[in-house]
Protein backbone atom coordinates (compact mmCIF):
# COMPACT_ATOMS: atom_id res chain seq x y z
CA UNK A 1 0.00 0.00 0.00
CA UNK A 2 2.89 2.19 1.03
CA UNK A 3 4.18 1.58 -2.43
CA UNK A 4 1.67 2.07 -4.41
CA UNK A 5 1.28 5.73 -2.26
CA UNK A 6 4.65 6.35 -3.21
CA UNK A 7 4.06 5.60 -6.96
CA UNK A 8 1.39 8.07 -7.09
CA UNK A 9 3.34 10.31 -5.31
CA UNK A 10 6.10 10.29 -7.72
CA UNK A 11 3.23 10.40 -10.54
CA UNK A 12 2.12 13.63 -9.70
CA UNK A 13 5.77 15.28 -9.51
CA UNK A 14 6.24 14.25 -12.76
CA UNK A 15 2.82 15.77 -14.28
CA UNK A 16 3.64 19.15 -11.84
CA UNK A 17 7.22 18.97 -13.49
CA UNK A 18 5.86 18.17 -17.06
CA UNK A 19 3.02 21.24 -16.65
CA UNK A 20 6.10 23.25 -15.46
CA UNK A 21 8.13 22.72 -18.63
CA UNK A 22 4.93 23.24 -20.66
CA UNK A 23 4.03 26.69 -19.24
CA UNK A 24 8.01 27.80 -20.25
CA UNK A 25 7.69 26.26 -23.80
CA UNK A 26 4.04 28.29 -24.26
CA UNK A 27 5.66 31.36 -22.91
CA UNK A 28 8.47 30.53 -25.16
CA UNK A 29 6.57 30.84 -27.69
CA UNK A 30 4.42 33.48 -26.81
CA UNK A 31 7.67 35.77 -26.57
CA UNK A 32 8.92 34.78 -29.82
CA UNK A 33 5.32 34.97 -31.28
CA UNK A 34 5.35 38.82 -30.46
CA UNK A 35 8.60 39.38 -30.85
CA UNK A 36 8.53 38.55 -34.16
CA UNK A 37 5.10 40.17 -34.86
CA UNK A 38 6.83 43.43 -33.55
CA UNK A 39 9.44 43.15 -36.07
CA UNK A 40 7.06 42.81 -38.93
CA UNK A 41 5.06 45.30 -37.97
CA UNK A 42 8.07 47.54 -37.39
CA UNK A 43 9.19 46.71 -41.15
CA UNK A 44 5.74 47.20 -42.72
CA UNK A 45 6.17 50.59 -40.85
CA UNK A 46 9.65 51.46 -42.43
CA UNK A 47 8.70 50.28 -45.94
CA UNK A 48 5.24 52.39 -45.70
CA UNK A 49 7.53 55.16 -45.04
CA UNK A 50 10.09 54.66 -47.31
CA UNK A 51 7.29 54.13 -50.25
CA UNK A 52 5.73 57.95 -48.63
CA UNK A 53 8.77 58.92 -49.20
CA UNK A 54 9.64 58.01 -52.43
CA UNK A 55 5.97 59.58 -53.20
CA UNK A 56 7.22 62.78 -51.94
CA UNK A 57 10.70 62.77 -54.22
CA UNK A 58 8.19 61.91 -57.46
CA UNK A 59 5.56 64.34 -56.28
CA UNK A 60 8.30 67.20 -55.92
CA UNK A 61 9.94 66.32 -58.97
CA UNK A 62 6.80 66.07 -61.07
CA UNK A 63 5.83 70.12 -59.78
CA UNK A 64 9.65 71.68 -60.35
CA UNK A 65 9.06 69.57 -63.92
CA UNK A 66 6.32 71.40 -64.53
CA UNK A 67 6.81 74.82 -63.39
CA UNK A 68 10.13 74.43 -66.19
CA UNK A 69 7.30 73.49 -68.56
CA UNK A 70 5.13 76.75 -67.75
CA UNK A 71 8.40 78.69 -67.51
CA UNK A 72 9.75 77.47 -71.18
CA UNK A 73 6.07 77.90 -72.57
CA UNK A 74 5.90 77.15 -76.46
CA UNK A 75 9.24 75.60 -76.75
CA UNK A 76 8.20 72.42 -74.72
CA UNK A 77 6.36 71.26 -78.35
CA UNK A 78 9.39 71.10 -79.81
CA UNK A 79 10.08 68.36 -77.15
CA UNK A 80 7.04 66.39 -77.22
CA UNK A 81 8.83 63.02 -77.90
CA UNK A 82 11.07 63.86 -75.07
CA UNK A 83 8.21 64.83 -72.64
CA UNK A 84 6.02 61.75 -73.24
CA UNK A 85 8.91 59.51 -72.53
CA UNK A 86 9.35 61.69 -68.80
CA UNK A 87 5.86 61.45 -68.58
CA UNK A 88 5.84 57.56 -68.70
CA UNK A 89 8.59 57.03 -66.42
CA UNK A 90 6.96 59.26 -63.67
CA UNK A 91 3.77 56.98 -64.45
CA UNK A 92 5.54 53.66 -63.88
CA UNK A 93 6.95 54.85 -60.81
CA UNK A 94 4.17 55.87 -58.82
CA UNK A 95 2.36 52.43 -60.21
CA UNK A 96 5.23 50.96 -58.40
CA UNK A 97 5.15 53.29 -55.29
CA UNK A 98 1.22 52.26 -54.97
CA UNK A 99 2.24 48.01 -55.16
CA UNK A 100 5.18 48.64 -52.85
CA UNK A 101 7.49 47.48 -54.91
CA UNK A 102 11.24 46.72 -54.15
CA UNK A 103 12.88 50.24 -52.48
CA UNK A 104 16.26 50.42 -54.31
CA UNK A 105 14.14 49.62 -57.21
CA UNK A 106 12.46 52.68 -57.04
CA UNK A 107 15.14 54.85 -56.02
CA UNK A 108 17.29 53.83 -58.89
CA UNK A 109 14.34 54.87 -61.59
CA UNK A 110 13.57 58.16 -59.67
CA UNK A 111 17.54 58.68 -59.98
CA UNK A 112 17.07 58.13 -64.01
CA UNK A 113 13.98 60.18 -64.08
CA UNK A 114 16.00 63.46 -62.22
CA UNK A 115 18.54 62.85 -65.26
CA UNK A 116 15.75 62.56 -67.50
CA UNK A 117 14.47 66.34 -66.75
CA UNK A 118 18.33 67.43 -66.32
CA UNK A 119 18.87 66.22 -69.70
CA UNK A 120 15.12 68.25 -70.49
CA UNK A 121 16.13 71.55 -68.98
CA UNK A 122 19.29 71.01 -70.87
CA UNK A 123 17.31 70.57 -74.10
CA UNK A 124 14.99 73.85 -73.50
CA UNK A 125 17.70 75.65 -72.98
CA UNK A 126 19.86 75.00 -75.93
CA UNK A 127 16.88 75.62 -77.63
CA UNK A 128 16.03 79.02 -75.82
CA UNK A 129 19.49 80.30 -76.96
CA UNK A 130 18.95 79.25 -80.72
CA UNK A 131 15.36 80.89 -80.79
CA UNK A 132 16.63 84.04 -78.93
CA UNK A 133 19.51 83.74 -81.89
CA UNK A 134 17.10 83.11 -84.50
CA UNK A 135 14.64 86.07 -82.58
CA UNK A 136 17.38 88.53 -82.69
CA UNK A 137 18.62 87.61 -86.20
CA UNK A 138 15.28 87.67 -87.90
CA UNK A 139 14.59 91.31 -86.23
CA UNK A 140 17.87 92.28 -87.67
CA UNK A 141 16.75 91.10 -91.07
CA UNK A 142 13.20 92.69 -90.48
CA UNK A 143 14.79 96.06 -89.39
CA UNK A 144 17.14 95.80 -92.66
CA UNK A 145 14.29 94.93 -94.99
CA UNK A 146 12.36 98.10 -93.38
CA UNK A 147 15.15 100.05 -94.25
CA UNK A 148 15.94 98.69 -97.73
CA UNK A 149 11.87 99.65 -98.10
CA UNK A 150 12.19 102.68 -96.64
CA UNK A 151 15.04 103.28 -99.35
CA UNK A 152 13.12 102.11 -101.97
CA UNK A 153 10.07 103.81 -101.34
CA UNK A 154 12.35 107.33 -101.01
CA UNK A 155 14.23 106.09 -104.26
CA UNK A 156 10.69 105.58 -106.03
CA UNK A 157 9.10 109.20 -104.67
CA UNK A 158 12.53 110.53 -105.93
CA UNK A 159 11.92 109.12 -108.95
CA UNK A 160 8.10 109.82 -109.30
CA UNK A 161 9.25 113.17 -108.69
CA UNK A 162 11.58 113.14 -111.18
CA UNK A 163 9.53 111.81 -113.70
CA UNK A 164 6.59 114.23 -113.29
CA UNK A 165 9.34 117.17 -113.42
CA UNK A 166 10.52 115.86 -116.97
CA UNK A 167 6.49 115.12 -117.93
CA UNK A 168 5.92 118.31 -117.27
CA UNK A 169 9.09 120.16 -118.64
CA UNK A 170 8.27 117.86 -121.68
CA UNK A 171 4.70 119.56 -122.18
CA UNK A 172 3.35 121.52 -125.13
CA UNK A 173 2.70 125.02 -123.21
CA UNK A 174 0.89 127.75 -124.81
CA UNK A 175 1.10 131.92 -123.98
CA UNK A 176 -0.56 135.21 -124.93
CA UNK A 177 -3.96 134.03 -125.26
CA UNK A 178 -6.90 136.48 -127.26
CA UNK A 179 -10.13 136.40 -128.27
CA UNK A 180 -12.00 138.90 -130.36
CA UNK A 181 -15.20 139.38 -132.13
CA UNK A 182 -14.76 140.15 -135.85
CA UNK A 183 -16.61 141.90 -138.09
CA UNK A 184 -15.83 141.29 -142.33
CA UNK A 185 -15.41 143.97 -144.36
CA UNK A 186 -14.44 144.97 -147.78
CA UNK A 187 -16.35 141.77 -149.29
CA UNK A 188 -14.68 139.30 -146.48
CA UNK A 189 -11.12 141.11 -147.48
CA UNK A 190 -11.26 142.61 -145.00
CA UNK A 191 -11.19 141.54 -140.27
CA UNK A 192 -11.77 144.32 -137.88
CA UNK A 193 -12.42 143.72 -134.51
CA UNK A 194 -15.47 145.05 -132.50
CA UNK A 195 -16.61 144.66 -129.67
CA UNK A 196 -20.33 145.44 -130.45
CA UNK A 197 -21.95 142.06 -130.36
CA UNK A 198 -24.51 143.04 -133.06
CA UNK A 199 -21.71 143.24 -135.43
CA UNK A 200 -20.15 140.35 -135.07
CA UNK A 201 -19.50 137.58 -137.52
CA UNK A 202 -16.65 135.31 -135.80
CA UNK A 203 -14.76 134.96 -132.94
CA UNK A 204 -11.22 134.41 -133.39
CA UNK A 205 -9.31 132.53 -130.74
CA UNK A 206 -5.28 133.56 -130.80
CA UNK A 207 -2.43 132.17 -128.96
CA UNK A 208 1.54 130.77 -129.08
CA UNK A 209 2.49 127.17 -128.74
CA UNK A 210 5.85 127.56 -126.36
CA UNK A 211 9.41 127.05 -127.66
CA UNK A 212 10.59 123.49 -125.97
CA UNK A 213 13.43 121.62 -126.85
CA UNK A 214 12.26 118.72 -124.07
CA UNK A 215 8.72 118.11 -125.67
CA UNK A 216 7.90 115.89 -128.66
CA UNK A 217 8.25 117.04 -131.99
CA UNK A 218 5.20 116.01 -134.29
CA UNK A 219 1.03 116.85 -134.49
CA UNK A 220 -0.57 118.04 -131.87
CA UNK A 221 -4.40 117.95 -131.71
CA UNK A 222 -5.74 121.45 -130.20
CA UNK A 223 -9.20 121.66 -128.95
CA UNK A 224 -11.14 125.60 -127.79
CA UNK A 225 -14.14 125.95 -126.27
CA UNK A 226 -16.01 128.66 -126.60
CA UNK A 227 -18.47 129.94 -124.05
CA UNK A 228 -21.21 131.94 -124.24
CA UNK A 229 -22.32 134.57 -121.34
CA UNK A 230 -25.39 132.32 -120.28
CA UNK A 231 -22.62 129.55 -119.68
CA UNK A 232 -23.32 127.57 -122.82
CA UNK A 233 -20.28 126.27 -125.23
CA UNK A 234 -20.76 126.56 -128.83
CA UNK A 235 -20.50 123.40 -130.43
CA UNK A 236 -21.12 122.19 -134.35
CA UNK A 237 -22.96 119.41 -132.66
CA UNK A 238 -23.37 117.18 -129.91
CA UNK A 239 -22.13 113.47 -128.79
CA UNK A 240 -18.74 112.39 -129.24
CA UNK A 241 -17.80 113.44 -132.66
CA UNK A 242 -17.59 116.46 -130.80
CA UNK A 243 -16.10 116.10 -127.59
CA UNK A 244 -12.40 115.47 -126.07
CA UNK A 245 -11.16 113.95 -123.12
CA UNK A 246 -9.33 115.90 -120.49
CA UNK A 247 -8.54 115.05 -117.06
CA UNK A 248 -10.70 112.07 -116.90
CA UNK A 249 -13.37 114.13 -117.99
CA UNK A 250 -15.50 114.17 -121.94
CA UNK A 251 -15.69 117.78 -122.43
CA UNK A 252 -17.50 119.47 -126.13
CA UNK A 253 -15.48 121.69 -128.02
CA UNK A 254 -15.82 124.45 -130.15
CA UNK A 255 -13.07 124.47 -132.91
CA UNK A 256 -10.64 121.59 -133.32
CA UNK A 257 -7.30 121.62 -135.47
CA UNK A 258 -4.31 119.89 -135.84
CA UNK A 259 -0.89 121.91 -135.76
CA UNK A 260 2.73 120.14 -136.73
CA UNK A 261 4.63 121.31 -133.55
CA UNK A 262 8.43 121.14 -134.50
CA UNK A 263 9.75 122.25 -130.65
CA UNK A 264 9.66 125.49 -131.08
CA UNK A 265 7.58 128.89 -130.53
CA UNK A 266 4.32 129.32 -133.07
CA UNK A 267 1.56 130.87 -133.55
CA UNK A 268 -2.32 129.14 -133.77
CA UNK A 269 -5.14 130.79 -135.00
CA UNK A 270 -8.54 129.41 -134.24
CA UNK A 271 -11.78 130.85 -135.97
CA UNK A 272 -15.72 129.76 -134.80
CA UNK A 273 -17.84 131.67 -137.73
CA UNK A 274 -21.42 132.54 -136.77
CA UNK A 275 -23.91 130.21 -138.91
CA UNK A 276 -26.30 132.79 -141.02
CA UNK A 277 -29.03 134.09 -138.59
CA UNK A 278 -27.05 133.97 -135.71
CA UNK A 279 -26.27 136.73 -133.83
CA UNK A 280 -23.90 137.30 -130.61
CA UNK A 281 -25.49 138.86 -127.75
CA UNK A 282 -23.87 141.12 -125.31
CA UNK A 283 -21.76 139.64 -122.22
CA UNK A 284 -18.59 137.93 -121.70
CA UNK A 285 -17.12 135.38 -124.34
CA UNK A 286 -14.37 132.87 -123.07
CA UNK A 287 -12.22 130.64 -124.26
CA UNK A 288 -10.24 127.63 -123.42
CA UNK A 289 -7.57 125.82 -125.63
CA UNK A 290 -6.48 121.97 -124.24
CA UNK A 291 -4.60 119.44 -126.21
CA UNK A 292 -5.15 115.88 -125.73
CA UNK A 293 -3.54 115.53 -122.13
CA UNK A 294 -3.08 118.95 -120.88
CA UNK A 295 -5.11 122.57 -120.24
CA UNK A 296 -2.93 125.14 -122.42
CA UNK A 297 -4.84 128.72 -121.02
CA UNK A 298 -7.91 131.11 -121.66
CA UNK A 299 -8.89 134.33 -122.68
CA UNK A 300 -11.95 136.58 -122.21
CA UNK A 301 -13.83 139.27 -124.17
CA UNK A 302 -17.11 141.34 -123.08
CA UNK A 303 -18.99 142.23 -125.93
CA UNK A 304 -21.46 145.48 -125.90
CA UNK A 305 -24.98 146.08 -127.33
Amino acid sequence: MEEQIRKLERDVKKHKTLNIVLGLVVLIVIGFAFFYTKEKVVEVQTVQQQHSTLQSELDAILKEYEAIKKEYGDLNEQLSEKDSAILAQAAEIKALIASQADYRRIKKKLELLQDQGKQYVHLLDSLYTVNQELTEENQEIKREVSRLHSEQQTLTVEKEVLTEKVNVASRVKGYSFAINGIVLKSGGKKEEITAKARKVEQFKVTFFLAENPLAQAGEVNLYCRISLPDGRVLALGTGDAYSFFNDGKRLQYTIKTTVNYDKKSKQVTMVWVLRENDTAVPGTYTAQVFTDTDFLGEASVVLVK
